[in-house]
């Protein structure tokens, strides 16, 4: 079976753009055309949820989503992996930076002060070491 770009498009909550620029670089081709309009089948929603996946679901770059899974020799997937174990990183630093959010909303939550957010010792301290992180920072003159 094959399916129009636009059904594509509504069935992945994707716009259709979306599909012609992953179709211009060469990341979902589509499996034919009828006339003018693209459609796709089996394999390439099977490429398409991948995509969505690792791009979509916040996992990757577009760019790094490309390289993870396109032109990468049968059996080579040297490049692939360190991109993913980059990704690995990035999603670790992510996940710490809102563990840490999440550690600063519940002290609000929780402050017994009246007005946390103007008397809330715990998160002026806080606020006084960012601005002299800021501060100390050598000025990038690049």
């Amino acid at each position: 079976m094959r399916y129009l770009i636009s059904e594509v498009a509504r069935y992945f909550g994707t716009a259709v753009s979306a599909l012609r620029y992953y179709d211009q670089i060469g990341l979902l081709r589509p499996a034919g055309r009828r006339g003018t309009v693209r459609t796709y089948g089996r394999d390439e929603l099977l490429r398409l949820a991948l995509i969505r996946l690792l791009h979509h679901d916040g996992m990757m770059s577009l760019a790094d989503t490309a390289a993870a899974i396109s032109g990468n020799p049968p059996g080579d997937q040297t490049a692939a992996r360190l991109v993913i174990a980059e990704s690995i990183r990035v999603v670790q630093r992510q996940v710490q930076q809102l563990r840490e959010a999440e550690q600063v909303l519940e002290h609000l939550l929780t402050c017994p002060r009246n007005d946390p957010i103007r008397d809330c010792p715990v998160l002026r301290a806080q606020l006084e070491h960012t601005v002299d992180a800021a501060i100390d920072q050598p000025e990038d003159w690049s």
